[in-house]
C-alpha cells in the first residue's frame, strides 16, 4: 500500500515540461486581422516572443508601410503566395 501512495505522490508532484512551439517561423509571410473588421493585411514575422497569457506572441512588420506590432498567434494565418 505504501508503494502506491509513494507513486501517487511522485506523480502529483511531477511538473509538466510541455513546451509550446511557434507555428510560424521568423521570416514567414502572414496575414493579420486588424481590429473588428474583416480586413487582413500582410506582415512578415520578425521575432518570436513568449506566451503573454493569451498564447504565443510574435513581432510582425507590415509589408505595406513597415509598421511593427506584437500579436498573438491566434490572430495570424499563413499568407497565400
Amino acid at each position: 500500500m505504501s508503494d502506491y501512495i509513494g507513486a501517487r505522490e511522485r506523480h502529483r508532484n511531477a511538473k509538466a515540461t510541455t513546451i509550446a512551439t511557434h507555428k510560424f517561423d521568423v521570416g514567414s509571410l502572414v496575414s493579420h486581422r486588424i481590429g473588428a473588421s474583416s480586413e487582413r493585411s500582410l506582415f512578415r514575422v520578425t521575432r518570436h516572443l513568449p506566451d503573454g497569457g493569451q498564447g504565443l506572441q510574435y513581432r510582425i512588420r507590415s509589408e505595406r508601410d513597415g509598421q511593427e506590432r506584437v500579436v498573438v498567434e491566434a490572430s495570424l494565418q499563413r499568407a497565400m503566395s
